[in-house]
């Protein structure tokens, strides 16, 4: 009788967790200020309610319910709560040292509903597994219960891969995403798309023309001439008009025009008042007596 022969499918790692360095799930009150601060491994943020403002360097974001941002190893950080409300935030630090991990980097996403389950399961296994405080935004190092759930950190380490890889799956298939691995050189379709995405991301701090042509690996004049082709409008004037509807929804939030122009990372006060009324024909001030009369 002829033996078979068996061929063995080796598994390559597109990604691979070492170290799970933090978890917390915790309720932030108003006015909330965790200080700046910085270390060398990935911390991840999941906003679960209301919103929160994060601090990467000297770029402020706001980030909303059911949004998740990257913050990368050595990045400067702080975490403000919301001015109204009390907010829930997930947070997660880990040691990755794959390559795939670039693919993150400053980014921020919407996590799709049908992955928001693997989320809640870190939680769950991290509850089971460490000791997690109510609420100790200090916490620097994870305790093991004295009777952790068997395979609970391995667990935790697969959920999280599982999430990041699912969350590049998403953002991959979208029509208007760069790929990661396959350059995009042959469909300019969806460049201004890709382009929208950066400046949608980046409403609350800057981003130049030579970032977002690096982001997306294409020329700054082919970026630029794509853009306006498609759009009618220049990148800057796109991004401006963005910052100034984001503006409309401070001021209907109450926010000073001080603040908001610190918040938008406009040059100074005049500036942010001098691009309002250029853009919307009416002054700060007259647009917010526009809403309240």
């Amino acid at each position: 009788m002829e033996e078979k022969i068996f061929y063995k499918y080796k598994i390559s790692n597109v990604l691979s967790i070492s170290e799970i360095v933090t978890i917390h799930y915790q309720k932030l009150t108003k006015n909330y200020l965790f200080p700046k601060e910085k270390h060398d491994f990935w911390e991840v943020i999941y906003c679960d309610k209301n919103e929160i403002l994060i601090s990467r360097d000297d770029k402020k974001t706001l980030l909303k319910k059911g949004q998740i941002v990257f913050l990368k190893p050595d990045q400067y950080h702080s975490v403000e709560g919301d001015k109204k409300n009390d907010a829930n935030v997930f947070i997660i630090s880990f040691v990755c040292k794959s390559r795939t991990m670039n693919y993150f980097r400053d980014k921020i996403f919407t996590v799709p509903d049908d992955i928001k389950h693997l989320l809640s399961s870190i939680i769950g296994e991290a509850k089971q597994t460490f000791i997690i405080p109510d609420f100790n935004p200090n916490l620097s190092k994870l305790e093991l219960k004295n009777n952790p759930s068997i395979g609970g950190a391995q667990l935790i380490k697969n959920n999280l891969e599982e999430l990041l890889i699912k969350l590049i799956r998403a953002e991959t298939t979208k029509p208007s995403s760069a790929e990661i691995f396959i350059s995009k050189l042959d469909n300019s379709n969806s460049l201004e798309d890709e382009i929208i995405d950066i400046l949608k991301e980046n409403v609350y701090g800057n981003v130049s023309l030579d970032a977002i042509a690096s982001s997306i690996h294409y020329g700054k004049t082919t970026i630029c001439k794509t853009f306006k082709k498609n759009t009618g409008y220049s990148i800057i004037s796109y991004y401006l008009a963005l910052k100034i509807d984001e503006s409309k929804k401070l001021i209907r939030q109450n926010h000073s025009f001080s603040q908001i122009a610190e918040l938008l990372c406009f040059d100074s006060l005049p500036h942010f008042t001098k691009t309002f009324k250029r853009l919307t024909t009416m002054t700060p001030r007259e647009y917010k007596n526009s809403i309240l009369s």
